[in-house]
């Protein structure tokens, strides 16, 4: 278990530090719903990487890493917003239930 939990925080550090890379580099767009996914998966899993063995001296790192997930959780909607998919679920939603509803009421 220890082993794995290891791994999980190297993965995690290796989708934030691809992601800025790929950025940097102009391989990857920071205005997809992607890229703040793998960054928001690269903070979860450094948490997780950071549970093993916890000490006082983790804590600078749980809130750099919370504020991280954070701020690509913010990014995400932001960029399904700009790219529509917001609106189409609340499409289909709204189409859901209007069919739910009819239903109940034949």
């Amino acid at each position: 278990m220890e082993t794995l939990l290891s791994i999980s925080g190297i993965l995690g550090a290796a989708c934030c530090v691809g992601m800025y890379a790929g950025v940097s580099w102009g391989k990857i767009s920071a205005d997809k719903p992607a890229f703040f996914i793998v960054n928001g998966l690269g903070a979860v899993l450094i948490l997780i990487g950071a549970s093993h063995q916890f000490d006082i001296g983790d804590t600078g790192t749980v809130g750099q890493e919370l504020i991280w997930a954070g701020i690509s959780f913010a990014g995400a909607v932001r960029a399904w917003m700009r790219e529509g998919v917001l609106s189409k679920l609340s499409e289909w939603k709204q189409s859901a239930s209007q069919t739910i509803f009819t239903g109940l009421y034949r």
